[in-house]
């Protein structure tokens, strides 16, 4: 596996561990509130502090051991009292040529899982350590009757034969929107470089 580097404000942009023991994780969480409060520049509330820890546990949890990511990563700016915005990385060895249809492959959601009320809307993405890729913007209607959007970026690699995908969601359209540009520009930032 190669590793996602970033060039993005490590004040705006915080990397989120996968992996490594429970007392790790808790230091990095501590840290994590810290970096919050200062970014706000104001001290979290208890409340804020306990959801925030709350979500980052539970968003984590499953990354590690539903998702399966390589890497994820945090979009500090969003307000406290919010749930932080999660982003992911996955590599997969590509073995067969790359194409645009093979890319849209990675991008776009699985047409079996579509439900009714679903929008996507695909675009092509540029990026300097990539070339072109792709994003997708997709919407929904959740469970309980609101609206959720996701987006997903990918690429192919042919120096290294890997695709990466960078995905995240959120169920506050008008954050999520808000960010784009900072989320688009963290997106051109990723770069591969090699573990050894």
């Amino acid at each position: 596996m190669m590793i996602v580097e970033t060039d993005s404000d490590p004040a705006r942009w915080f990397h989120m561990p996968l992996s490594g023991t429970k007392s790790e994780f808790a230091q990095w969480l501590d840290l994590q509130l810290d970096a919050s409060a200062l970014l706000h520049r104001r001290k979290l509330t208890w409340r804020e502090k306990r959801q925030m820890k709350k979500f980052l546990e539970g968003s984590a949890a499953m990354l590690r051991d539903r998702v399966e990511a390589d890497q994820a990563f945090i979009f500090g700016p969003m307000p406290p009292q919010a749930a932080p915005l999660v982003f992911f990385t996955k590599q997969f060895a590509c073995d067969e040529e790359h194409s645009p249809l093979h890319l849209s492959m990675l991008a776009e959601p699985d047409p079996s899982t579509a439900v009714a009320s679903q929008r996507v809307e695909t675009t092509t993405f540029d990026s300097p350590h990539f070339s072109e890729g792709l994003r997708c913007l997709r919407s929904w209607t959740g469970p309980d009757g609101g609206l959720m959007l996701s987006v997903t970026y990918a690429w192919n690699d042919p120096a290294h034969d890997i695709d990466l995908v960078l995905k995240g969601h959120y169920d506050d359209p008008a954050l999520l929107e808000a960010s784009f540009d900072a989320i688009d520009d963290f997106a051109r930032s990723l770069r591969l470089t090699d573990k050894s």
